[in-house]
């Protein structure tokens, strides 16, 4: 299984959000980076299908994503920066909620809620409102929601903004156990240089000087010692 980019062009006028991508991406983490404006959340919303590109393909499989339509969103799970969410639903409601959306028949909803969200640790809170919850544990349940349709592709638009430092780290390894044990091509955008390159198995890097490559690579690769040291290094 594999996400495979053909030469991907987004433009909004004169402005070139993003050019010429030409990627593959298996199963792994893929930090998504770039200083603001880059193109990283443009890349995002068109693997979502939310927008086309002017030019070249985005496949699953060798098939144009956007041919391919529902049955490529029932592959795909999206956390985004913030969702919306009822504040006096019960955590375990909630997930209920999202799978009836989601078309997700009522006896496999409630044995995938409860899995999941043992799986992402909130299981014993599951009966708690989700406006009694922290930001940590709401990112918590914004994962297992996104994951409710048992998906092939994870997309995480920065799952940690606006935690401390000991919920980031917390995050990124639940992330990362999520891919060990799925096997999924998880896409993950964050400012977190350290913490992409960590959790990582391969680097996105949008902007002028498109790079791909291993977190390996990228730490080798000159172009980019600036962001390395802005990073404050990495241990």
């Amino acid at each position: 299984m594999e996400l495979q980019f053909k030469n991907v062009t987004k433009e909004y006028g004169n402005v070139h959000a993003v050019e010429h991508v030409t990627h593959s991406m298996g199963k792994g983490v893929y930090g998504l980076l770039g200083v603001n404006g880059a193109g990283k959340t443009t890349l995002m919303r068109m693997i979502c299908t939310a927008i086309t590109p002017t030019s070249g393909e985005i496949l699953w499989n060798g098939k144009d994503i956007f041919s391919l339509g529902a049955s490529y969103r029932e592959i795909l799970g999206y956390l985004p920066q913030s969702y919306g969410f009822y504040p006096d639903l019960s955590v375990y409601d909630y997930m209920l909620y999202i799978a009836s959306i989601k078309g997700i028949r009522p006896i496999m909803a409630k044995k995938r809620a409860l899995k999941l969200l043992e799986q992402v640790g909130m299981a014993e809170k599951r009966k708690r409102k989700m406006r009694t919850l922290s930001g940590g544990m709401i990112r918590r349940v914004g994962i297992a929601q996104a994951m409710l349709n048992d998906p092939r592709i994870l997309v995480l638009d920065e799952p940690t903004a606006g935690l401390d430092p000991k919920v980031t780290k917390e995050m990124y390894q639940l992330i990362y156990e999520l891919n060990q044990r799925d096997k999924l091509t998880i896409v993950m955008i964050s400012h977190d240089l350290r913490a992409s390159l960590t959790y990582s198995s391969h680097i996105l890097h949008t902007g002028k000087h498109v790079f791909f490559g291993t977190k390996e690579e990228y730490i080798r690769h000159a172009r980019h010692k600036e962001y390395i040291k802005a990073a404050g290094g990495i241990k």
